[in-house]
């Protein structure tokens, strides 16, 4: 009965040790799970608050099915904008500006409208995502803050000039279509294949060129030098766009040939050809704020302020890590 008694004993002692010890790992494993990653000034980032915003924005299953690297990267990522919100949490107190519990309940019952969820199944999806509901609210508290402080400190500093408008719009081809065009007239020369024919034509050429430089119309010489069908309407073919001419004659139409001058000679299979642009619209003549559909005015303007207002933040941040100290732990 006695050695019965002393087993029982000892039974309870290497229970109560063994729980002892496991209690001690698991919190030997808290303290390795929850441990200090950044101080911002007087507020902390632990690995818990870093894994609870990469579950939120991945998904605990999503994110563990990315490689190491992309892992890696995500984590950096997602530190770096908790790092942002506390430094932008600093400033906001700095100035006053507070969220209160009001905004933050219409915030969450908003979401819950919108995924239509009631209390429990929003609790669940944040279980899911390794965060408790007040740990949510945390979060949500950070992103009101920096919606706030852009809206009061940001935006309304913010001028969107017509000329950036324009700007973006030619550079990104929102304009409505407005292709080059151009009037065209030629005269129309034999084609050349023995020398004499050669030298007779080059001679036919300066004797054009010399009496257009003396004022003759090129119309006038067209009618007296062309062979071409356009001869009697004084060399006019009409107008064009890139693409109906043949690509020697449009390479130089289209090129940097200047209005009402005559190009050097041309040669094609149709023979030898003088050109010249009597007009030349300019595809950026019409591109005006007038000529954009309110649509793409809009999407032009949104976009923009987009941009100056994620420069601006960033400017901001780089300001408060100047004034606020941020210490790396490991």
């Amino acid at each position: 009965m006695k050695n019965k008694s002393v087993y029982f004993y000892l039974r309870i002692i290497l229970v109560f040790v063994f729980l002892t010890i496991n209690a001690h790992i698991q919190t030997s494993r808290a303290q390795v799970v929850n441990q200090l990653l950044v101080v911002v000034g007087n507020q902390i980032i632990t690995t818990r608050d870093l894994m609870q915003a990469v579950n939120l924005e991945y998904g605990q299953q999503q994110f563990s099915h990315l490689s190491l690297d992309a892992q890696n990267k995500a984590k950096q990522k997602q530190l770096s904008k908790l790092i942002d919100d506390l430094l932008l949490a600093h400033l906001a107190k700095k100035k006053g500006i507070e969220i209160t519990a009001k905004e933050i309940d219409l915030t969450i019952k908003r979401v819950m409208e919108q995924n239509k969820m009631n209390d429990e199944e929003l609790k669940k999806a944040l279980e899911h995502q390794g965060m408790s509901l007040e740990s949510y609210r945390i979060k949500l508290t950070r992103d009101l803050l920096r919606t706030k402080l852009i809206n009061q400190e940001i935006k309304p500093h913010i001028i969107l000039s017509d000329a950036e408008i324009l700007s973006y719009a030619r550079e990104n081809s929102l304009f409505p279509e407005n292709d080059a065009q151009i009037i065209l007239s030629q005269i129309l020369l034999p084609e050349a294949k023995t020398a004499a024919e050669k030298d007779k034509m080059k001679r036919t050429v300066a004797k054009i060129r010399k009496r257009l430089a003396k004022g003759e119309s090129f119309a006038s010489l067209a009618r007296e030098f062309s062979t071409g069908p356009a001869a009697n309407s004084g060399g006019k073919l009409g107008n064009f766009k890139k693409g109906q001419l043949l690509p020697e004659i449009e390479t130089v139409a289209f090129g940097k040939l200047p209005v009402n001058q005559m190009s050097k000679i041309i040669h094609t299979r149709f023979g030898n050809h003088l050109i010249m642009v009597l007009k030349r619209n300019d595809p950026q003549a019409g591109q005006t704020r007038e000529a954009l559909a309110p649509e793409v005015e809009t999407r032009i303007k949104n976009a923009l302020f987009t941009e100056k207002v994620t420069h601006e933040l960033e400017q901001m941040l780089v300001k408060l890590r100047q004034e606020v100290s941020v210490k790396y732990k490991n």
